[in-house]
């Protein structure tokens, strides 16, 4: 693919093969991403970020399907946010829980809690049978400004929320959490938690991964208004009750660095 300039770097970029969507059972899904062996630094990653990348471990890509257009970048902006009702009764219900960063090492603690998860909440997926070293690779690996959030009742580990750190923003990269204690709605407290940490901290935005609406595993953040999504290259922000869009034409617009 065509190489793009930011500030005189050029950033080879290179497409994936087609392979069955994991949101999307009818689809296809590709990606484009940075090469490997390109550097990408915090700074570098903040403002892919902005343009509608995300990262897997070291990875950096965003969805380029042909036939598709379903995943939108999303974000919540920290000075604009108001919990809902229901929100607000999830924090109330979890304020006998900690919320505390840690460093991103490896867990085994983290790692069993994460094949619980998987085999509860998403049986069949293709990360349910990770292993310790692909779950490394997927979350214990990042550009240098990740972090853990633990959320434990008293000493007992109920989830985990990998978070990347910028001057800005924070990117909540992935979370998991114990089935067994689905009732606490403990993946929308990780999200509201990582809102309170961005707004006390001055950081405007927290980056929420990709929209689907199709997708029920993330139809989820179109409760988190006003939500700003990634449309037509620019950000647009949907306050509660507005209809969100179905479909991104975003990935039409040429990249620039």
């Amino acid at each position: 693919m065509a190489k793009q300039d930011n500030s005189r770097q050029q950033l080879p970029l290179y497409i994936s093969s087609p392979q069955s969507c994991d949101y999307l059972a009818d689809k296809q899904s590709q990606n484009i991403f940075i090469a490997p062996d390109i550097p990408v630094t915090p700074d570098l990653y903040g403002h892919l970020l902005g343009i509608g990348f995300r990262r897997s471990g070291k990875h950096a890509y965003r969805p380029h399907c042909p036939a598709c257009r379903a995943c939108i970048p999303c974000r919540v902006d920290s000075t604009q946010f108001k919990p809902s009702r229901s929100q607000k009764r999830v924090l109330a219900k979890n304020n006998d829980l900690s919320f505390n960063a840690i460093r991103n090492d490896f867990s085994e603690q983290h790692f069993h809690l994460y094949q619980r998860y998987q085999a509860g909440k998403h049986p069949g997926g293709t990360m349910e049978h990770f292993n310790a070293d692909e779950y490394q690779s997927f979350l214990c690996q990042s550009f240098g400004n990740s972090l853990v959030y633990e959320t434990r009742l008293n000493d007992q580990l109920l989830a985990v929320s990998v978070t990347d750190v910028f001057s800005n923003a924070l990117s909540a990269v992935y979370t998991y959490f114990d089935p067994a204690y689905a009732s606490r709605s403990l993946g929308t407290y990780s999200v509201l938690k990582q809102i309170e940490l961005a707004m006390n901290a001055g950081q405007q935005f927290v980056y929420l991964g990709y929209y689907i609406q199709a997708s029920n595993k993330m139809a989820y953040k179109a409760n988190f208004r006003p939500l700003q999504l990634l449309i037509n290259g620019d950000w647009c922000s949907f306050n509660k009750g507005e209809e969100l869009p179905m479909q991104n034409s975003c990935l039409d617009v040429p990249l620039s660095f």
